[in-house]
């Protein structure tokens, strides 16, 4: 292997991280003479993929380990005609677009026509629709949440590029929280606080990925406090995304919560599993992965409720066909996920047994048809569950709860739907079942 791309390898792991090294760099051999770097690959979809994903890391290390450009071919094995136009390695110039953020970047392919829409994270797809047709108009603020892996920081991003369309000359900031706090931190070390009152508060849209973040730091929240209320006071549009209620957020200052609660909340909830197929589909498709339906079913049944569960799946296999040359298959997947995938026996049984310990109740009180406080809410809680971890079926819940009618449980789905999204509590008291049924 040439010497150019040993002493480029280091840098690439250290880049790119351990598992993308291992999968992407390790298998390319390289060749490099007379200002052309050729990299051979193997296979047409390892070359799409790296092309697409890892180039523009490879071309910047190559020229920094250099100290020139370089032309870059990929080839795949065993073809001598490059498979990819070459492409010089020069320093790209800043270019000055004419619309975009003007604080933080966005996600180029999180838009709404790659976001897939279900009864889990319609509300707060539509909210979302709104505020860019009419930011600062109708809901403000908007709180959007759920747990890590649902889809918040896609359709935060998905606003943003389609207010900026729809509004070119939109002032935006879209950043993380943390990404907030460290921008306040070296404005007080700088004594620029001016600066920093006057970029935040004169924009027309601010949208802060993860508050929750901010819980327990108390002179950001200070800060975002005025923040927040300068905005909201000249109807500018405030969108905030956190992996939990207004109301569940600990460390929190209580009019800061207010603030939250004074809006819209919508809740994202795990997607079902025909909206996982859909998901994998979607991806499947953009990465130009052939994806069967026996394939597409398998992952979406053996991975987690979470996206990007969903997606580190897919790459996974993808990864592995594509280095290997194989098509993707069951066993293929069953093979490279198999250590990976979590054991997943939750059943309605366990739910009941979980939630009757909890409340210090019995089984037979959660199968009852007792009605008072004490019993009904448990109830709801444990049906609640049996639907959404247990993925069990309306009918079949009703029949393992006393032999009740279908309709009472999805009465107490939509109940504790309802009360996530106005109770703290409630939202802990289902995370704190959900560790217990997970250990």
């Amino acid at each position: 292997m040439h010497g150019l791309w040993s002493t480029a390898l280091p840098l690439l792991r250290q880049q790119v991280g351990e598992r993308n090294f291992s999968t992407w760099i390790e298998p390319i051999r390289c060749e490099a003479d007379d200002g052309v770097v050729r990299l051979e690959v193997p296979s047409r979809f390892f070359r799409d993929w790296l092309t697409r994903h890892f180039l523009p890391t490879i071309h910047a290390t190559l020229e920094q380990v250099a100290g020139k450009p370089y032309l870059v071919r990929t080839v795949v094995n065993g073809s001598s005609a490059p498979q990819s136009r070459p492409v010089a390695v020069t320093r790209e110039e800043p270019v000055t677009k004419p619309r975009g953020p003007k604080i933080g970047r966005l996600v180029p392919h999180y838009t709404f026509d790659t976001f897939v829409v279900g009864p889990s994270n319609g509300v707060a797809f539509k909210a979302a629709q709104e505020v860019s047709a009419a930011p600062g108009r109708r809901f403000n603020p908007v709180f959007l949440h759920g747990g890590v892996g649902l889809g918040k920081t896609h359709l935060i991003n998905a606003l943003a590029h389609d207010m900026l369309r729809r509004w070119p000359r939109v002032r935006m900031a879209c950043l993380s929280a943390e990404a907030f706090m460290n921008v306040l931190i070296s404005s007080l070390r700088q004594d620029q606080m001016n600066a920093f009152r006057d970029r935040f508060r004169e924009v027309d849209a601010l949208i802060l990925d993860d508050i929750q973040f901010l819980a327990g730091k108390e002179r950001t929240q200070e800060e975002f406090f005025h923040t927040f209320n300068a905005l909201h006071g000249s109807n500018k549009q405030i969108v905030l995304t956190s992996d939990k209620a207004p109301g569940a957020i600990t460390g929190l200052e209580e009019r800061l919560r207010s603030r939250f609660e004074g809006g819209l909340i919508a809740d994202i909830q795990p997607p079902t599993f025909e909206m996982r197929l859909a998901i994998l589909r979607s991806k499947a498709e953009r990465q130009g992965v052939e994806l069967s339906p026996e394939v597409a079913d398998y992952l979406a049944r053996s991975t987690g409720s979470s996206v990007r569960e969903l997606e580190g799946a897919l790459t996974r296999v993808a990864a592995h066909a594509a280095v290997h040359g194989t098509p993707i298959t069951v066993a293929l997947a069953q093979q490279v996920l198999g250590p990976l995938l979590p054991v997943r026996s939750v059943s309605i049984e366990k739910i009941q047994d979980a939630v009757s310990r909890h409340f210090g109740l019995s089984v037979a009180d959660l199968k009852s048809h007792r009605r008072g406080r004490d019993i009904s809410f448990p109830r709801q809680i444990a049906m609640y569950l049996s639907r959404t971890v247990a993925e069990a079926s309306f009918p079949n819940i009703a029949e393992k709860f006393g032999g009740r009618d279908h309709s009472t449980v999805i009465h107490a789905v939509r109940v504790i739907e309802e009360r996530r999204t106005v109770d703290g509590q409630v939202d802990r008291l289902l995370a704190t079942i959900n560790d217990q049924l997970r250990e």
